[in-house]
């Protein structure tokens, strides 16, 4: 059984036809999910794995009928749910106002009650009449081809036919399965518009605005070498390009690279574990160069304390150097002042505090009593 998340199963309904995994077949939605939370929000609502069908036939775009409508609506498919077989049509509606149409939701049907139109056919005449009909056709009963996947496509592929439909195509005889290929709905493509003055324009777009430096021409040349971003920065306000053969944007690639991808982490990673085990190693070398009365297991024992107590400095420095370059330094040092001049108010306050005359009240003298 797959897993599924609650947001995962709200967002179900698609309004893509292709078919790229089977995960809605396996899904498991729990039943506390088909009350809303706290009494408020969507409820997730859902079919059982073994209900839910697995290969769609009607897919966003299809034109349908609905079965039990007298008056056989013509409606276009907007969206599919694959979790609870529920299929959204868009509502007609006769008003005249286009904000009222748009602001409708959609229609949700059971896919069972959806009848594929095949398309229009002639009809004999009927008895007394000579001019043919043109019916629509629908599909009552749908085959398809085994489907397979497609490495190009990413997804699954197959063809879908008519058995049944109703009316019955003319020259069929009961009980003989002719199939009709129903071809799969082409998704347009979105009109490109001309630019407005706050767009790019194609022509401004493709502009060459930098042309990068020869390559040396012979194959043993020396290399171009990186340039010096001080220089550059200098000659630029300088007004002259002395000295500089190439401009630093030549190197963006250090600039322009991730440095919190999982390559970035893990290079870095094995880069001090390298550098830890090179210093060990210098460590043991310096106390074996110094023996002294002391035996190689007690050198190395020894080399091995300084080295972990290396690497425990190295760590609180560069632990206080995060401290200072995220502005906790100068945050501290603004936190102190702000408590020393709040310490000089209060002493200000108490120098110049003067109590009001009231009975009960005695004022010392200022000469010293006999």
């Amino acid at each position: 059984m797959a897993a599924i998340a609650r947001f995962q199963a709200l967002r179900a309904a698609t309004s893509s036809p292709w078919t790229k995994d089977l995960r809605h077949v396996s899904a498991v939605i729990p039943r506390s999910w088909a009350k809303s939370l706290n009494g408020v929000g969507p409820r997730v609502k859902s079919v059982k794995p073994k209900d839910r069908i697995k290969w769609w036939n009607i897919v966003p775009g299809d034109q349908i009928r609905l079965r039990g409508d007298p008056e056989g609506t013509i409606h276009e498919v907007r969206k599919i749910n694959r979790l609870n077989n529920r299929v959204y049509v868009k509502v007609a509606d006769s008003s005249e106002d286009t904000e009222k149409q748009t602001s409708r939701p959609d229609r949700q049907v059971a896919y069972s009650r959806c009848q594929l139109l095949v398309g229009d056919h002639k009809f004999p005449p009927l008895p007394g009449e000579t001019d043919s009909r043109t019916l629509r056709v629908f599909a009552t009963r749908l085959a398809t081809s085994p489907p397979q996947w497609s490495p190009s496509l990413h997804r699954y592929v197959w063809d879908r036919y008519a058995v049944n439909t109703t009316p019955r195509l003319p020259g069929d005889q009961e009980g003989a399965v002719e199939r009709i290929e129903i071809p799969w709905p082409v998704r347009q493509k979105r009109p490109s518009s001309d630019p407005s003055p706050y767009e790019t324009s194609e022509s401004a777009v493709t502009e060459v605005t930098y042309v990068p430096p020869p390559l040396p021409s012979q194959v043993d040349g020396p290399l171009l070498t990186e340039p010096i971003a001080h220089a550059y920065i200098k000659s630029l306000s300088s007004g002259s390009a002395e000295g500089v053969k190439q401009p630093v944007e030549v190197a963006v690639h250090k600039e322009l690279v991730n440095p919190h991808s999982r390559a970035k982490k893990q290079a870095r990673w094995q880069a001090y574990q390298l550098y830890k085990r090179s210093l060990l190693q210098q460590y043991v070398k310096k106390e074996y160069e110094h023996l002294g009365s002391r035996t190689r297991s007690e050198a190395r024992a020894e080399a091995t304390w300084k080295w972990k107590q290396k690497l425990v400095d190295e760590r609180r420095a560069e632990t206080k150097r995060r401290w200072r370059n995220r502005g906790q330094e100068a945050s501290l040092a603004d936190k102190r002042a702000r408590k020393a001049r709040k310490e000089e108010r209060i002493q200000k306050k108490l120098q110049s505090l003067v109590l009001d005359s009231a009975p009960n009240q005695h004022i010392p003298s200022l000469q010293p009593s006999a």
